[in-house]
C-alpha cells in the first residue's frame, strides 16, 4: 500500500496534524474505547544521556502503575566500558530487554514508549520480538541514529576515542555537579524554565554511571540505521514530535515515518523533550493512544 505524509511547515498549523492511517482501517475513523479495569502494560525508554528517572514525573501525572522503566546500556550504576562493550557486540543486552518486559507483563504485549535513542531501542524490540508489542510511541525519535543529519560537535567528540573520552568525563563532573550546573545542562535542549522540571534524581543516577561506558553507548547509537527493517515492524506507531525540536527536526522524523507500516504523527508543543516542557499536553496525546483498540489495527 502507497503512503502520503504530508510536509510540516514551518510553522505548523496544530489543528492539520500529518497521519498514515493504519493499514486495515482503510481511512475509516477509529472508536477511542474506554479504559479497561486492568490497563495495558506500558513500558518507557530513555534517551541517550538519560536515565528512567526522567519519565516518572509524566507517569505519576497519567496515574500509569502498570509499567515498566528501563535503562539504555551504559546508563546504570556498576555498567563498565568494558562491559558495554562486550554487549553491543551481539544481542545480550536486547536479550534481557525482551526478558524483563515479559516478566514484567506475564507475556501480554505492552505499548513500547521511547524517547529520542530509547525510541531507535524500540523499534529494534518491535522487530526482534513482535509478540511482546501492542504499539510503538515515538518521541523526537531519530530513529536511524544521526547517521542522515549533519553531525554537531557534541556528536563528533563522541565518536572520537582520545577527545570523547576527556570531554564526557568533564562533562560528568561539571554538567552533574550542582542542581544548578544539571539545569544549565538540560537547559541545552529545552527552556531553562522546563529544565527545572527535570528530576534530581536522573542527575543523581548519571553521577553513578561510568561516563566512558554511556559514551560507547553513544558511539554505537550513531553508526544504527534500521530503515531496511522498518518496513517488516507492522505495529501501530505513533510518532509524538515537538514542533520546535531542535535536535531532530520535525521533518526529519516525519521523513523517516515513511518508513512504518501503521505509523501517525502528532505535532505537540515543545522541543525534544515534550513530555517535560509541555506534560499536561503531553499526557493527553498519550493517554488518547493507549484508548485505542490496537489488537484490531493489525494489517491484515
Amino acid at each position: 500500500m502507497r503512503v502520503f505524509f504530508p510536509p510540516v511547515k514551518d510553522t505548523p498549523d496544530m489543528n492539520a496534524i500529518p497521519r498514515l492511517p493504519p493499514r486495515s482501517t482503510r481511512g475509516r475513523s477509529i472508536p477511542v474505547r474506554p479504559q479497561r479495569a486492568e490497563a495495558d502494560p506500558v513500558v518507557f525508554l530513555p534517551g541517550l544521556f538519560m536515565t528512567s528517572d526522567v519519565w516518572v514525573p509524566i507517569c505519576q501525572t497519567m496515574g500509569l502503575r502498570n509499567r515498566l522503566l528501563l535503562d539504555l546500556p551504559g546508563h546504570s550504576t556498576g555498567e563498565t566500558a568494558a562491559q558495554v562493550i562486550e554487549m553491543l557486540h551481539g544481542d545480550r543486552w536486547l536479550d534481557r530487554m525482551e526478558t524483563r518486559i515479559a516478566e514484567f507483563s506475564g507475556g501480554r504485549p505492552v505499548h513500547l514508549v521511547g524517547h529520542s535513542t530509547g525510541g531507535l531501542v524500540s523499534l529494534l524490540l518491535a522487530w526482534r520480538a513482535p509478540q511482546l508489542v501492542r504499539s510503538l510511541v515515538l518521541v523526537g525519535a531519530p530513529i536511524t541514529g544521526h547517521r542522515d543529519l549533519p553531525r554537531d560537535l557534541g556528536a563528533s567528540l563522541m565518536a572520537h576515542d582520545y577527545a570523547g573520552r576527556w570531554s564526557m568525563l568533564l562533562l560528568w563532573r561539571l554538567g552533574l555537579a550542582t542542581r544548578n550546573n544539571f539545569e544549565r545542562t538540560m537547559a541545552t535542549v529545552m527552556p531553562r524554565a522546563a529544565a527545572r522540571n527535570v528530576p534530581d534524581e536522573m542527575r543523581q543516577s548519571l553521577q553513578r554511571c561510568t561516563p566512558e561506558a554511556v559514551r560507547q553507548f553513544g558511539k554505537w547509537v550513531l553508526e544504527q540505521d534500521v530503515t531496511a527493517t522498518m518496513e517488516r515492524i507492522d505495529k501501530p506507531c505513533l510518532a509524538i514530535i515537538g514542533r520546535n525540536d531542535s535536535v531532530v527536526p520535525a521533518q526529519h522524523q516525519i521523513k523517516l515515518l515513511h518508513h512504518l507500516p501503521q505509523a501517525q504523527a502528532q505535532l505537540v508543543p515543545g522541543g525534544h523533550l515534550p513530555f517535560v516542557e509541555k506534560p499536561q499536553h503531553f499526557a493527553r496525546t498519550l493517554r488518547g493512544w493507549l484508548s485505542l483498540p490496537h489488537d484490531t489495527q493489525t494489517a491484515g
